[in-house]
């Protein structure tokens, strides 16, 4: 099945170059790509309403559309996609790698550049749909997409500007909201306060207003979370004299 690229620029004849890339490096490589055209952020999220994109080359400059904002955006709502940006300001790079897009192309650039990052992507692109699995969260660490299966994941916390993942084997830096991750992750997660969530299979006890966890982490229980986390852990017929 051909790879879906998403060329998204203003300028009509940015896309219409890029086309012209795709179609020779498709010929040079081999590698079987269908790419579509669209000249606002706005328009490319009505397409993904319907239809995918595996790789989205995306302007950063798109008139009265800010392309760093349509890729938060994206990320949140589609995590397998892979974004590059294609830009003629070197100095948005690093508001670019917050948004996780996984390469940054300075105009004007050549075809052998495109080339470079385009073969990274696709292996990415790959590697996302090998071992498909229902109870896996795709998230972008190090500009890199990865998954990582749910049922290793102990807590998240959130850091200043960053959600860190902690596994049993390693933490993930991820430019995503906690709200955002919670949603993703699903049941047997439960959140204990605004920064911080964690799976409720690593609870060992829960003790006043604190959760104490198995690897000896422990969190204060935020108000707002109390009877949420105390349904989780005991049952929703328990009552507070019974629970702590």
């Amino acid at each position: 099945m051909a790879y879906q690229i998403g060329i998204c620029d203003d300028e009509e004849y940015q896309i219409k170059l890029n086309g012209i890339y795709l179609k020779e490096l498709s010929s040079k490589n081999g590698w079987e790509m269908e790419y579509h055209g669209f000249k606002s952020g706005a328009n490319v999220q009505k397409y993904l309403e319907k239809k995918k994109l595996d790789i989205l080359f995306l302007d950063i400059d798109l008139g009265e559309e800010s392309g760093i904002q349509i890729a938060a955006q994206l990320a949140v709502k589609y995590p397998n996609l892979v974004v590059i940006f294609v830009t003629g300001h070197r100095e948005f790079a690093g508001d670019a790698f917050e948004v996780e897009a996984m390469g940054y192309l300075v105009k004007p650039y050549d075809i052998k550049k495109l080339e470079r990052i385009l073969h990274k992507a696709l292996l990415q692109v790959t590697a996302l749909k090998s071992h498909d699995n229902p109870r896996e969260i795709v998230i972008t660490d190090k500009n890199l997409k990865k998954k990582i299966r749910v049922d290793e994941i102990m807590y998240v916390q959130r850091q200043i500007s960053k959600s860190v993942i902690y596994t049993k084997s390693k933490t993930y830096n991820v430019y995503e909201t906690i709200t955002s991750l919670y949603e993703r992750l699903g049941d047997g997660f439960i959140r204990v306060n605004q920064g911080e969530i964690v799976a409720g299979k690593e609870i060992a006890e829960i003790r006043g207003n604190m959760v104490l966890l198995k690897n000896g982490m422990d969190f204060s229980i935020g108000r707002t979370y109390r009877q949420d986390i105390l349904n989780m852990y005991f049952g929703t017929q328990s009552n507070d004299t019974k629970k702590v």
